[in-house]
């Protein structure tokens, strides 16, 4: 069997966090992401996105441990019509690396009045980019070591005005209730009934719960799924 699929699959917590998102749509909260491959100083920084692996339904065991035991796997074609991309993995030592981090210098290459644009767009690349491999940070706190390019994620990354993404970890932590509220009022990835290929639960009263909360849902009557 191949190491990837047309589904995509996002992971969570809790049945009634999956329930929410059937309502609102995910919401792209900001999450920290090791930054050393590009500057050892800044360690951790935060960006708005939310995460899918695009892996089979037989590799989803690997991730429930990690991520959470519930989750929804979308279909590809919609990931590509909301403008999500896969995530480019980089070695340590590659050329695309090494061009990244020159770009970290705009007032090489463009006129000083476009150097605000330039940044927005190299901000929305690097919200696209990690390294093969690195640390996370636990929930409960310190780091865990992660293959990275095992996930085969894709990513939505919304588009913000500067200052909204790429924020160093320490100013995201003592604002991070209004970087938050502004992405669920702005930015939530909405999507159709129909564009959800597989449903994770734990339990069969797990799915219970979920398909009688669906049901009662204000959705069309052909629409209305079963279980």
């Amino acid at each position: 069997m191949g190491s990837k699929s047309h589904t995509l699959f996002h992971f969570t917590d809790s049945i009634e966090t999956l329930v929410k998102i059937l309502r609102t749509g995910f919401w792209p909260r900001y999450c920290s992401e090791d930054f050393r491959w590009y500057n050892e100083q800044l360690g951790y920084v935060a960006y708005p996105l939310v995460s899918f692996c695009d892996i089979p339904l037989t590799r989803t065991k690997d991730h429930v441990g990690f991520y959470g035991g519930f989750g929804f796997g979308m279909s590809r074609d919609w990931a590509i019509r909301a403008r999500l991309n896969p995530v480019i993995y980089l070695s340590e030592n590659s050329a695309l690396r090494y061009s990244i981090l020159n770009l970290a210098q705009p007032e090489c290459y463009v006129h000083p009045a476009q150097v605000p644009k330039f940044i927005d767009h190299l901000f929305e690349l690097l919200a696209l980019i990690k390294p093969l491999n690195g640390k996370v940070m636990r929930s409960g706190g310190g780091e865990a070591d992660k293959d990275f390019y095992l996930e085969n994620e894709w990513r939505f990354t919304p588009t913000l005005a500067q200052g909204r993404k790429c924020i160093p970890i320490q100013k995201f932590e003592s604002e991070q209730y209004a970087y938050n509220k502004h992405t669920f009022d702005n930015c939530l990835l909405r999507f159709d009934i129909k564009d959800i290929n597989y449903v994770i639960v734990q339990k069969d009263a797990d799915r219970i719960v979920f398909f009688n909360i669906l049901n009662q849902m204000d959705v069309a009557a052909d629409r209305k799924l079963t279980h």
